[in-house]
């Protein structure tokens, strides 16, 4: 009996043996199992992830700043902006504000903290929500560079992994100069430079303790804790920043007193303010001329400094200048709309480009995109063909009534004036812009001659090959018009517009440098002999309001119905052209060329050439051109009177 309970007693023994042995082994199964599928899991997710060889081709957005050529800055070009600075150009004083306040164990830890994971782990658990980050500057580049904003497993496994091999192929200071650089510091900031820029007006390297600890204390937050938006709530962040700062060394105890006493100290802005660029409607050009260049992304994510050749001085001249004129005898003349641009003939460089009175109700450029006639400021082509056919400014035309069919309908040319004025020079032909005159003198050197010139001068535009061309009927643009009376200024010479100067890449190395084009296309003794018939348009004829008592010629130009009107003009310096009208075609309160036009084109060139010396055309042929018996040369009188065109 007793050894058969002794025999159970072992039986029983061994049974719990086994059982606690299948359990255990059970328990160690389920954990390799889990331990591999866990691990298969993690290759899997982390599989997608670019090999760390790659990385170094990862570039962050950077923005594009364009600047004028007296070096402001006329705008920005972004996806985000942002510029990226190395951390030597980041003030030393943000780079320890932003470690004590976003990862105080950033020096010490490789890539992840695992004492910074526990406690917001505690932290979530104890609120039932996430309310502890727990992410290091490290794992916070590594979401930056490679992950999408969304709380999943899969993003965290993956986070932690990039944070460790991040760790293992950067420096601590390389992994500080991206977070740096990458993080959102609000208002469409991104990166130290650019909000130093935007809350400080200064660069980041500038930035003293209150600013660099306000902006370190923004970062969890940027546009709910903006000091903008919520000062109060700023500055108590900033001042927690500088007591960390000074709690942890990084500055001593009267830096302390005197940051915590320090004012937010953020540039004022103003939330209705515009944020039109300088110049919009060149800045809107500049900016099709570098997607044409470069291609969309790079213009916009290249960090690109493009130099453009705008004058601000001058730009804010024509501005001012249109819309004064504009503003006092618009209404009274049924005037809306204007445009203005200026170019060095000398050279092809865009000085001034206005295309409307108000970007910011219009965006439609007139002096690139609107096609209107230029009425008689088309007339020097056809005396410039005249002059290379042999004719003089004294020969002599009849005028006479004419008729002539087009399409089955007669056309009979009229003067501005209404009437005929017998025998006259081509001088005076065109210093008065007449039209029956210049009509007849069409007719005898031929339509296809003046379209070729007009071609050879940069006119791109389609022109109808009638009589009624002298007259200007076919469309052009102001910027057609302009560049090529800058044949006309420096000798016969056509060149090419340039607005963009040279383009660096995001490491200063110079990838587009432009050349002036100025190519020899009218002989220059004709040439000089229509300056000097155009030069007494100013000082004699229908442009006498544009007298700037300096060397000076050009041309006015009215359609009949009085839907546009113009002025082009130039000195041996600056070629500017003025279109005025309405954008829906409705007629001028008879507005010629030689009034508003003329004025504003006064207005703009006298402030223009303030500071640059009066002289003469250098190509002009020093011998004067005869003036017949009967016409007197007034072409020193600089107030004759006025005489309609």
């Amino acid at each position: 009996m007793k050894n058969k309970y002794v025999k159970e007693i072992a039986l029983s023994k061994n049974k719990k043996r086994k059982t606690l042995l299948y359990v255990t082994l059970g328990i160690l199964s389920v954990l390799l199992i889990s331990l591999i599928g866990g691990s298969i899991y993690v290759l899997m997710v982390i599989r997608d992830i670019p090999p760390i060889d790659k990385w170094m081709e990862i570039k962050p957005s950077q923005t594009t700043i364009i600047y004028s050529i007296d070096n402001k800055i006329l705008g920005r070009l972004y996806k985000e902006n942002r510029i990226y600075v190395p951390l030597y150009k980041i003030s030393p004083y943000l780079q320890q504000a932003v470690v004590v306040s976003e990862d105080k164990e950033f020096y010490t830890h490789s890539g992840v903290s695992i004492r910074g994971l526990i406690r917001a782990i505690i932290v979530d658990l104890l609120h039932l929500e996430k309310k502890q980050g727990g992410s290091t500057i490290t794992q916070q580049v590594a979401e930056l560079l490679f992950l999408s904003p969304e709380r999943t497993i899969n993003k965290k496994i993956k986070k932690i992994y990039i944070a460790i091999k991040l760790e293992k192929f950067f420096t601590k200071q390389q992994i500080l100069e991206m977070y740096l650089n990458l993080i959102y510091w609000g208002h469409g900031t991104y990166g130290a430079e650019a909000a130093s820029q935007y809350y400080f007006g200064k660069s980041a390297s500038e930035l003293t303790i209150p600013e660099a600890a306000l902006l370190a204390g923004i970062i969890p937050a940027p546009e709910n804790l903006s000091p903008y938006k919520n000062p109060e709530k700023a500055l108590a962040l900033r001042n927690i920043v500088i007591e960390k700062l000074y709690q942890e060394g990084y500055i001593n105890q009267s830096e302390y007193e005197k940051a915590i006493k320090a004012p937010l100290g953020v540039i004022k802005r103003d939330n209705n303010s515009s944020t039109q660029n300088i110049a919009p409607y060149f800045f809107n050009y500049v900016l099709k001329e570098l997607i044409n260049k470069f291609g969309k992304d790079m213009v916009y994510g290249g960090g690109l400094k493009v130099y453009t050749t705008l004058d601000t001085n001058l730009q804010s001249y024509a501005e001012s200048s249109l819309k004064k004129i504009i503003s006092q005898y618009g209404k009274k003349y049924k005037v809306s709309q204007g445009a203005l641009l200026a170019i060095d003939p000398n050279t092809g460089y865009i000085k001034a480009w206005v295309g409307g009175i108000d970007y910011s109700k219009s965006q439609f450029d007139r002096v690139s995109m609107a096609v209107r006639q230029p009425g008689s400021a088309f007339k020097p082509f056809v005396y410039l063909t005249a002059l290379q056919k042999g004719f003089q400014p004294y020969d002599l035309i009849e005028e006479r009534e004419v008729t002539y069919t087009f399409n089955k309908k007669e056309w009979k040319p009229k003067n501005y004036d209404g009437k005929l004025h017998g025998t006259v020079t081509l001088q005076e032909a065109l210093e008065n812009s007449y039209n029956i005159a210049t009509i007849l003198l069409l007719e005898e050197i031929g339509v296809g001659d003046v379209i070729r010139n007009a071609r050879r001068l940069g006119i791109e535009s389609p022109l109808e090959p009638s009589l009624a061309l002298a007259l200007g009927t076919s469309g052009v643009t102001l910027y057609e018009l302009v560049r090529a009376y800058c044949g006309f200024a420096n000798g016969g010479n056509r060149v090419t517009p340039i607005a963009i100067l040279r383009v660096e890449d995001s490491k200063g190395n110079i990838i587009y440098n432009s050349t002036p084009e100025i190519v020899p296309v009218i002989e220059k003794d004709v040439d000089a002999t229509l300056v000097k018939m155009m030069k007494r348009v100013i000082t004699n004829g229908t442009g006498k309001r544009a007298n700037i008592g300096r060397p000076a010629a050009g041309k006015t130009g009215t359609t009949d119905d009085y839907r546009d009107a113009w002025f082009i003009g130039f000195t041996p310096d600056l070629c500017a052209g003025v279109w005025m009208g309405n954008d829906d075609y409705t007629p001028t309160n008879k507005v010629p060329g030689g009034l508003l036009p003329a004025m504003t084109w006064k207005e703009f060139m006298q402030n223009a050439l303030k500071d640059v010396p009066p002289r003469e055309f250098d190509f002009l042929i020093e011998e004067k051109t005869e003036i017949p018996q009967g016409q007197p040369n007034t072409e020193q009188n600089q107030n004759p009177t006025y005489t309609s065109p």
